[in-house]
């Protein structure tokens, strides 16, 4: 999205590719010069699941070095629990540069209200106030999103039923014998023999939407979100069904 609002505005955009699915970091430090104003980190990263430790992020940030913004993009920041994944808000203070972007929509449940957060240095946000729409989120919104701030038991259960539901998929998945890639987040992502988006029509007919990752640049890939059992039961068994219908492609 930050590629097509940038392209669509003007600005040149210099993407940088992954390295074992993971982000770059010489790549991405090598493409900053002088007039580069923004880089955006996705952590952890949609779709893939990887992300940066709090050393990797406080070292980008150090080599950095004030010279341009760096938004982490932390829309599945919730779901992760490794002890390693860096808290952003507490690095504001040292990096006056660095921007965090949360939301609602993900782990708290909220995105028909279409609410998030933005938190960085007051030079900086005094800054960004400039630029943003009055009343861009209604006081409804508002107070649902304090209200899930504090629903600490509702976060608690989305992560263990993601947690749960998501090793049962990487086992079913496993055991048909599908290239995966999964780590923190909510999503799995599977390669398929066939065009993802043949892939996406197929399943479709079977009324089970899913994303086709040829867009992020993953062709013949998949993403799949972790939903209820009930739902996660109906994509493997249309996977399996589309798996025997095109058994030569799956050989």
């Amino acid at each position: 999205m930050y590629e097509w609002v940038a392209t669509f505005s003007g600005i040149e955009v210099r993407l940088r590719a992954l390295r074992d699915f993971c982000f770059d970091r010489d790549s991405i430090l090598n493409a900053v010069d002088k007039r580069t104003k923004v880089v955006f980190i996705c952590n952890p990263n949609n779709p893939t699941g990887t992300y940066w430790n709090r050393e990797a992020l406080t070292d980008f940030l150090s080599d950095i070095n004030g010279r341009c913004i760096v938004v982490v993009d932390e829309a599945y920041g919730e779901y992760v629990e490794a002890e390693d994944f860096p808290d952003t808000i507490r690095l504001i203070d040292r990096f006056p540069n660095l921007l965090s972007f949360r939301t609602f929509s993900k782990i708290y449940g909220l995105a028909g209200l279409r609410v998030g957060y933005l938190a960085g240095s007051k030079e900086a946000v005094d800054i960004l106030k400039k630029t943003c729409v009055v009343y861009s989120v209604n006081t409804i919104a508002q107070d649902c999103a304090l209200a899930a701030l504090e629903d600490k038991v509702h976060i608690e259960r989305s992560r263990l039923h993601v947690r749960r539901e998501k090793d049962y998929m990487l086992s079913e998945l496993r055991e048909m014998g599908m290239p995966i890639q999964s780590a923190e987040g909510c999503f799995i992502m599977i390669k398929l023999p066939i065009s993802d988006t043949y892939a996406y029509r197929k399943f479709l007919y079977k009324g089970i939407m899913i994303r086709s990752m040829t867009g992020f640049r993953f062709p013949n890939w998949i993403g799949v979100s972790i939903g209820l059992h009930e739902a996660n039961e109906a994509f493997l068994s249309a996977l399996r069904e589309i798996k025997e219908t095109s058994k030569e492609a799956f050989l």
